[in-house]
């Protein structure tokens, strides 16, 4: 029957799904209107034919992403993954010069950072509709497009000397976010491996030649593996893309959200990079925890849909909902936090830790933190409140360090009432059932 055709298309794309209505979503989403419904299948309209199809449906039957505990703890071993490549920046510095090192880095970061953002948006959405080759292959081409466009710029402004340690940097950083989208975390951690092996021959010897070698040599291996991966993937018998107006769409919010958290971070970063030893790797337990922080934010939504099924009343499901949100953050900070006191303990005992460095290190806690709650909003309020928040606060942490304000505290205050704000904001809409439907 062409309805039992229509069943097991659906059934490929929603496992175990939350109701008629979900369906019938995915059902307009696929071109099936109601005209459609009448005309091919003899329902009076998409939600009736979403209904049998739902009641049709054999239950978790299939699996699209496997969200066991299994599986989703390798979030937490991405930060590593990221901050091991960094070690050979110091060889860089030696041969660029410091400044022309960090703008460089700014650079190569700030784009891989905001296109890879929209470029994850766009995968995920080609993804979530089935169609798995489209989505591989785009956010191949599109991480191909976002290194020229971070060598492009860097050639522009920075010369060519340095574009060349742009096009490295964001070829590998592009090529780590391709990895870690096909969950390739244990090969992204052997290319890795000659790179961190380089920045510790520098350091011991400062060999230039050998670290900046075996730091190409791991760019070399990510970007082959992130070329070859998802070459299997297959799109869904009958799965049509969106269009590009559509998926361009998706991943302009994205991008916006991702560049005023870049420009927040960055903005009083940069100017620690070359500095004191405290104050440069003030930013480590962020990104050796950033892992952390993507993995909770998924459990949270595996959580809510969770509750959603236990709770018989909406007032319940809030209530258990805003819990759930705030254990999740106090596990973000508490991982956060151990990462920052190893790190505080380490600059203690070796005699090199001050003040300024110890609060820049506890803004970074604060601003994982922040980074959680931002997830969740961009998921649950739409397009437009989380980037109004963080463009709130970046406003006020520039304007602040203008009229002569330390930028260190300022940060500590920025993230403090960022995290305060996303809180409020969330607080009236985290708990909506409709954001997990």
């Amino acid at each position: 029957m062409i309805l039992d055709e229509l069943v097991e298309r659906v059934a490929s794309l929603l496992p175990d799904p939350v109701d008629e209505l979900q369906v019938a979503a995915l059902l307009e989403s696929q071109g099936i209107t109601d005209q459609v419904a009448v005309d091919r299948y003899g329902r009076a309209d998409v939600f009736a034919l979403g209904q049998e199809v739902f009641e049709r449906l054999p239950r978790g039957s299939v699996a699209v992403e496997d969200h066991s505990p299994g599986t989703t703890w390798l979030h937490a071993v991405r930060g590593p993954l990221y901050l091991v490549p960094t070690t050979v920046f110091p060889a860089v510095a030696a041969v660029l010069g410091g400044p022309a090192a960090v703008w460089a880095m700014v650079v190569a970061t700030a784009v891989s950072w905001v296109w890879g953002s929209g470029a994850s948006a766009v995968a995920h959405r080609l993804l979530s509709g089935g169609a798995a080759a489209t989505a591989a292959r785009s956010l191949r081409w599109l991480g191909a497009a976002g290194t020229a466009v971070a060598a492009t710029t860097a050639a522009a402004v920075l010369g060519w000397r340095s574009a060349l340690f742009v096009l490295a940097l964001a070829g590998l950083q592009f090529a780590i976010g391709v990895l870690l989208f096909h969950r390739e975390e244990v090969r992204l951690a052997v290319a890795v491996l000659p790179a961190g092996a380089g920045g510790v021959l520098f350091l011991v010897s400062e060999v230039v030649g050998i670290a900046l070698v075996l730091g190409g040599v791991t760019v070399l291996l990510a970007v082959g593996g992130a070329w070859r991966a998802g070459r299997a993937a297959r799109d869904s018998g009958g799965v049509r893309p969106p269009r590009a107006s559509t998926l361009l769409g998706t991943a302009l919010p994205s991008s916006v959200y991702a560049a005023l958290c870049a420009i927040l971070l960055l903005y009083t970063d940069s100017r620690y990079v070359l500095s004191a030893l405290d104050l440069a790797v003030a930013a480590a337990p962020l990104v050796l925890g950033m892992g952390v922080v993507e993995w909770r934010a998924h459990r949270f939504f595996e959580l809510a849909t969770q509750e959603l099924r236990r709770c018989a009343l909406p007032a319940d499901f809030h209530q258990a909902i805003w819990r759930g949100l705030l254990r999740e953050l106090g596990f973000c900070l508490t991982a956060l936090g151990a990462a920052a006191l190893v790190l505080l303990v380490a600059l203690r005992v070796s005699g090199v830790l001050t003040s300024p460095g110890a609060l820049l290190i506890d803004g970074h806690v604060l601003l994982g933190g922040a980074f959680f709650l931002g997830f969740v909003l961009v998921r649950t309020s739409g397009p437009l409140p989380a980037p109004l928040i963080v463009s709130a606060a970046l406003l006020g942490d520039v304007t602040a360090v203008a009229l002569g304000a330390d930028p260190v505290p300022a940060f500590l205050i920025t993230c403090t009432a960022l995290s305060i704000f996303l809180l409020v904001a969330l607080r009236g809409s985290v708990g909506q059932v409709r954001h997990y439907r």
